[in-house]
């Protein structure tokens, strides 16, 4: 499993990726994506526990990635937050 964690922080007027366009993103790959928050995991395919899981998040975010193609799919969602993910 691949685990990072990330920074949030937004520079100017920008917006943060809808949730729609997160869960469009981790259906694109086979692998199991999560936000973790504290004990919890909440599934970024699953629209109810995205919600639910983006929530807690203040400054940072932990994503964590398991599958064969678990390293695209990182790729992937460090390009959809663009300017907000800084690895910390």
């Amino acid at each position: 499993m691949l685990e990072k964690r990330y920074l949030i922080s937004a520079s100017g007027n920008a917006q943060p990726p809808p949730i729609s366009a997160l869960m469009q993103a981790a259906n694109l790959f086979g692998c199991k994506i999560y936000i973790a928050a504290g004990s919890s995991y909440f599934d970024v395919k699953n629209y109810d526990e995205l919600q639910r899981g983006l929530q807690p998040v203040r400054r940072f975010l932990v994503l964590c990635f398991d599958g064969a193609d678990e390293e695209a799919a990182e790729l992937r969602f460090q390009n959809l937050f663009g300017g907000f993910l800084k690895t910390a």
